[in-house]
C-alpha cells in the first residue's frame, strides 16, 4: 500500500521512498481509500481537493503518520508551507529516522523562507546516503538555499464603539502604562463615541545558522475618535534581539522601546526587555513563558513614572494532530509608580482555542478575564479602586495560498466593571487584518484599547507573526 502511494507522490527533491522509514499502518478500509484518493489527487495536480479530504480526518486519527504526511504534502502544494512544516515535524517527533519526511520538511522550510533550518535538514538527509540521483537534487536545493533575511509584515484596520470614550484610550500593544485622565464637569459624565483604529508593522530576521538568528520589529498604531479628539492616540515601537532554537527549546530576547502621543503631543515613553522561552514537552504539549520588564516615563506628571513587569505563562495542547490546539494562559502584572495611588497589581487568565477548517479557513476563539487591584485609597472616591475586565474574541482566518499571506476578520467584545462607576465601560470592535510571512495557523487580531482610565490589563501579545523561534518547534500561533 505505501509503495503504491509513494509511486504516486509528486516528484521533487523528496523522491526518496527507498529511504523512508515505514510509517504506521492503518487497517480501516475507508481511511485507506481516502488516503489513496488523496495521493491520486496530489499526483494529478489537485492538492486542494486532497486537503479537503484528509485534513478533517486528523482529529480522529492524530496518530496516523501517513495521514500527517499527506496533509503536509497538500498544504505545501497549496502555498501553505509553514502549515506543512508542523505536519512533518510531528512525523519526525514520532519517527526521527523518516528520511522522506525530513526531506519534505526541508523543502517546506525553504519555501517558507527559513533557509537556515532548510539547510540543516537537507544536510541531515544527505548524510543518510540516499540514491545518487536524489543526492544530486538535494545538493542543488541545498546550494539554492543560502542564509537570507526573512521578512514579515502586517496591517489591520478596525472600527470600535466605546460606551465611555471620555476615559481616553491606552494602547497595550507594546505595553503602555499611564495615569488617570482628569475629567471635567460636576459630576463627570461618560460620553460614548466611535473610533477608527489602524496598525502596521514590519519584521526582519537574519539567521546566522540553524540555531541562532537576529530579529528586529517595528510597528505603528493609530486610534482616532469621531468626537473625543483629545484622546486620539499614536504609538510607535522598535524592538530587536537574538533568538536561539533547538528541536525542543527556543529562547528569544528583545530589547527596545515605544513612544505614545496623545492628540499629537508626547504622552509617554517606555523602554525595556521582553525575554521569552518555549519548551516542547512532547509532540503534543509545549510550555511558553514571556516576561516584560520596562521603565516608564510620563509627561503628564512625574508621580506616574516608574516601572512595570508582566508575565504570561501558557500551556499549549495540540489535541488533534499538529494544528488544532487549546492554550490556557495565566497573566500576571504589576505597575509601580512614585505615587502609591497609581500602583496596581493584576491577575488574569485566558483560553485560546484554534481549529483549522477546510479550504484554508480557520477559527480562533479567546475568552479572557482580568482583575486589577490598586494599592492606595483614592481620595476622590474614598475607596480603593478595583476593576474586572471580561473579553471575548472570535476570529475567522483564511490562507489564500500565495505570498505566504493570511487574512482574518475578528470581533472583540469587552466589558469593564469597576467599583468606581466612572471607570466602567463596554466596547465592541471589529477588525480586518492581513499578514505576509511570519508564523501561521492563527492570527491574533489587534486589541488596541484593552484598558482605559490610565490602567492597562496584563500585557498580551499584540501579534504572533513576529516570533522567529518556531522553525524547529511545531507552529503554534
Amino acid at each position: 500500500m505505501r509503495t503504491k502511494l509513494c509511486r504516486r507522490m509528486p516528484l521533487g527533491v523528496v523522491l526518496v521512498c527507498a529511504a523512508l522509514i515505514p510509517l504506521e499502518a492503518i487497517a480501516q478500509d475507508d481511511l485507506e481509500s481516502v488516503k489513496q484518493q488523496a495521493a491520486d489527487d496530489l499526483a494529478e495536480g489537485k492538492p486542494q481537493k486532497a486537503c479537503d479530504a484528509v485534513q478533517p480526518l486528523l482529529a480522529a486519527n492524530s496518530d496516523d503518520l501517513l495521514l500527517h504526511f499527506l496533509v503536509g504534502q497538500c498544504l505545501a502544494a497549496t502555498g501553505r508551507p509553514r502549515a506543512a512544516i508542523g505536519e512533518y515535524q510531528f512525523i519526525l517527533s514520532r519517527n526521527p529516522g523518516a528520511v522522506r519526511a525530513r526531506a519534505e520538511l526541508a523543502s517546506a522550510e525553504a519555501a517558507a523562507g527559513d533557509t537556515a533550518s532548510a539547510r540543516s535538514d537537507f544536510e541531515t538527509v544527505l548524510a543518510a546516503n540516499p540514491p545518487p540521483d536524489v543526492q544530486k537534487k538535494l545538493q542543488e536545493s541545498l546550494d539554492a538555499a543560502p542564509p537570507r533575511p526573512q521578512w514579515s509584515g502586517y496591517a489591520s484596520s478596525s472600527v470600535m464603539y466605546d460606551s465611555n470614550a471620555d476615559l481616553g484610550p491606552l494602547h497595550s500593544a507594546f505595553t503602555l502604562f499611564g495615569a488617570p485622565f482628569v475629567l471635567h464637569g460636576v459630576p463627570p459624565q461618560p460620553e460614548s463615541d466611535w473610533a477608527a483604529l489602524a496598525t502596521a508593522g514590519v519584521g526582519v530576521a537574519y539567521p546566522f545558522d540553524e540555531n541562532w538568528s537576529l530579529a528586529a520589529n517595528a510597528a505603528a498604531n493609530d486610534v482616532t475618535y469621531a468626537r473625543v479628539k483629545q484622546f486620539d492616540l499614536d504609538s510607535y515601537s522598535l524592538f530587536a534581539g537574538p533568538s536561539y532554537q533547538t528541536d525542543t527549546l527556543a529562547l528569544n530576547l528583545s530589547v527596545g522601546g515605544n513612544v505614545a502621543l496623545l492628540d499629537r503631543v508626547e504622552y509617554s515613553t517606555s523602554w525595556g526587555a521582553q525575554p521569552e522561552a518555549t519548551i516542547r514537552l512532547s509532540d503534543r504539549l509545549s510550555f511558553d513563558e514571556q516576561v516584560s520588564l520596562q521603565a516608564n516615563r510620563y509627561n503628564i506628571s512625574s508621580d506616574t513614572d516608574g516601572w512595570s513587569g508582566t508575565s504570561a505563562s501558557a500551556l499549549v495542547w495540540r489535541y488533534a494532530g499538529t494544528q488544532a490546539y487549546l492554550e490556557p494562559k495565566l497573566l500576571l502584572a504589576q505597575q509601580k509608580t512614585r505615587d502609591a495611588i497609581y500602583t496596581d497589581n493584576q491577575v488574569g487568565g485566558e483560553v485560546d482555542w484554534f481549529c483549522p477548517l477546510p479550504a484554508g479557513f480557520s477559527v480562533l476563539v479567546e475568552p479572557s478575564f482580568n482583575a486589577i487591584w490598586f494599592r492606595a485609597l483614592d481620595p476622590a472616591w474614598g475607596t480603593t479602586r478595583h476593576d474586572e475586565t471580561y473579553a471575548l474574541i472570535a476570529n475567522l482566518g483564511y490562507e489564500p495560498g500565495f505570498w505566504h499571506s493570511q487574512i482574518a476578520l475578528g470581533v472583540d467584545l469587552t466589558a469593564n466593571r469597576s467599583n468606581q462607576a466612572l471607570y466602567s465601560y463596554n466596547r465592541v470592535q471589529t477588525t480586518l487584518l492581513s499578514r505576509r510571512g511570519g508564523s501561521t495557523l492563527s492570527i491574533a487580531l489587534a486589541r488596541p484599547i484593552p484598558q482605559k482610565g490610565g490602567r492597562t490589563s496584563a500585557q498580551r501579545r499584540f501579534f504572533h507573526g513576529f516570533r522567529q523561534i518556531q522553525a524547529s518547534l511545531p507552529p503554534r500561533d
